[in-house]
């Protein structure tokens, strides 16, 4: 990860939906205004995130947040209530994915979910930054298939392109996921669980516990 001044620890900014007036002042302030190129890209995003997704007008977003709609059908991506995103959500080609991230939930720098079948994430959650959250495999297990896949994604041979394998993932409220953690498919992750930094959850992980490790573990319950 390059921490700079986009980033979080870098005190960058987050910002609310800019009006059209604001984008065009940031931008020609943006050639010799630090903070102003800061604004400009968060307004970049925006626009982005207008176009491809259902953005609650009080969320908040980071100079470095993003989202890739393949389908192009912003109810696929749903932020509701008071979101801050400073990380990638992306809905893959292959499947029929849905993001929905409920209100007051943080998404850290250089965070990718990627979505073919359904992820939600409940309200109050923390996702440090580095996070990964797959609720697919990206590609196949098998190596012809995996041939076929590169031919698909290099090549443009859209008829070779493999089933690949998804399951949904569900994160509760209240919940922590730690920096550099990585969620595969299929996983549910219980109310006010804390996910320890760096872990890998390959299994559902019931409410209020302690996980960590590869594969992640449960090493504690948590008290009221």
């Amino acid at each position: 990860m390059s921490i700079d001044s986009n980033h979080a620890f870098g005190s960058s900014l987050v910002l609310g939906k800019p009006r059209p007036i604001d984008k065009k002042l940031w931008r020609l302030l943006g050639f010799f205004a630090p903070k102003a190129q800061i604004k400009s890209k968060i307004a970049l995003a925006w626009d982005r995130f207008s176009q491809q997704a259902t953005v609650s007008d009080r969320c908040l977003l980071g100079p470095n947040s993003w989202c890739v709609n393949s389908k192009l059908d912003p109810q696929l991506i749903a932020l509701e209530g008071r979101v801050i995103c400073r990380g990638l959500l992306r809905i893959e080609s292959f499947g029929c994915g849905k993001i929905r991230i409920n209100p007051e939930v943080y998404i850290g720098d250089d965070c990718l979910i990627s979505c073919a079948d359904s992820i939600e994430i409940g309200s109050f959650t923390l996702i440090g930054h580095g996070v990964h959250i797959f609720d697919n495999d990206t590609h196949p297990v098998n190596w012809q298939a995996r041939l076929n896949d590169w031919k698909a994604i290099v090549d443009g041979q859209k008829h070779l392109k493999p089933e690949i394998a998804t399951a949904p993932v569900s994160i509760g409220q209240n919940v922590w996921i730690g920096f550099n953690s990585i969620i595969l498919k299929g996983v549910t992750i219980g109310d006010r669980s804390v996910i320890a930094a760096g872990s890998v959850v390959t299994k559902d992980v019931p409410s209020d516990v302690v996980v960590g490790g590869n594969p992640a573990t449960i090493l504690k319950q948590i008290g009221d």
